[in-house]
């Protein structure tokens, strides 16, 4: 087994023990748990793993409450479902004030030019009146851009599973998408930087 495989074996471990404490609504012992993925700094380490820091705490909590409830199921991230399963609403707001009060940052990864003016066209179309017509500061929603790729098509694949509740107005758009429309969409949003 790799050192890797063993550091997250422990930090898995070491989360589920501290959510088994009691609860109360001081994060820090299980802040520990979300930098581990998600890093001191909200922007994360992995592909899929997304940029939390700066998303609004509204947006934050929301997601943190349909993994608790159920609601948005783990498919392919099962960690993310075990670690937030003892939170207390206390904690879950917390949690999510501490990451929108860091500045939102792009995760700043490549992308392909030639299909941004495309993916700029599609969500201008279908996507900016939640997320935003230039970035981060007027989306209504979960800021897209400079969001990693990975994890965009990994929730958009969640979406067309049924995994994550949808409204039915972005289930319209987002099942009329074609995959070249989806990829110049990542790409757009991986051009975003801040």
């Amino acid at each position: 087994m790799s050192r890797v495989r063993i550091s997250i074996n422990a930090i898995a471990i070491t989360a589920l023990m501290l959510l088994c404490a009691p609860a109360s609504a001081d994060v820090s012992g299980v802040m520990p748990m979300c930098d581990g993925c998600h890093g001191a700094d909200g922007r994360g380490g992995g592909d899929d793993t997304p940029v939390i820091a700066g998303l609004p705490d509204i947006v934050q909590e929301d997601a943190l409450f349909t993994y608790v409830d159920g609601d948005r199921k783990c498919t392919g991230q099962p960690m993310m479902c075990s670690m937030v399963s003892g939170l207390t609403e206390d904690q879950i707001i917390e949690l999510a004030a501490h990451y929108a009060a860091m500045p939102y940052a792009s995760a700043e990864e490549e992308f392909d030019a030639a299909l941004v003016d495309a993916g700029k066209a599609i969500h201008d179309r279908d996507c900016a009146i939640c997320h935003g017509a230039d970035g981060p500061d007027d989306a209504g929603g979960a800021p897209l851009h400079g969001q990693r790729k990975a994890y965009l098509r990994y929730a958009l694949e969640r979406y067309a599973a049924g995994d994550r509740t949808q409204p039915a107005a972005k289930e319209k758009k987002l099942s009329a998408l074609s995959s070249d429309d989806v990829e110049a969409l990542l790409n757009y949003y991986a051009s975003y930087r801040n």
